[in-house]
């Protein structure tokens, strides 16, 4: 196991959920997250200043990491019915089998690319993507039983 390349920690544990306002009211509340922030994304991914949130970022823990200041560990709320990528089932689960939608690791900015080779060398089809306002890149894939994962760094 000494050639896999280190996970840094868990970065997000991201759910899918019908009542954005009611969940993310529950989570400051019952465990105290604060909301990290929120952005309505409902067409193409392209976020809606003026629209109401698809999407709730609440901190659980700020943590020292390369990704940390920007980034720090999150429970995410997606909207599967509004939330553009949720609804197209770009990323996450069928809600009707599991409302966990993904669950995101922090790699080390220096193995992301040893990461995905060794992804694609066991035939997982990583799926990249970037998100400029964290300063981050990620690449997502399934376990054996459909389980969608993340792997998440600090964009250089």
């Amino acid at each position: 196991m000494s050639d896999v390349p280190p996970i840094t920690g868990v970065a997000e544990i991201v759910l899918s959920v019908s009542d954005l306002p009611t969940m993310r009211q529950f989570y400051q509340d019952v465990l105290g997250f604060p909301v990290y922030s929120e952005a309505c994304i409902e067409h193409d991914n392209q976020p809606d200043p003026d629209g109401e949130a698809t999407i709730s970022f609440l901190t659980i823990k700020h943590v020292d990491t390369p990704l940390g200041p920007t980034h720090p560990q999150m429970l995410v709320l997606i909207d599967y019915r509004c939330h553009a990528s949720a609804r197209k089932r770009l990323i996450g689960h069928d809600v009707k089998r599991s409302t966990l939608n993904h669950l995101a690791f922090e790699v080390p900015p220096e193995s992301y690319d040893t990461h995905r080779d060794r992804l694609e060398s066991l035939g997982l089809a990583p799926s990249e993507t970037e998100f400029p306002a964290m300063n981050a890149k990620a690449m997502f894939f399934k376990d054996p039983e459909g389980n969608v994962l993340e792997f998440i760094c600090r964009a250089d």
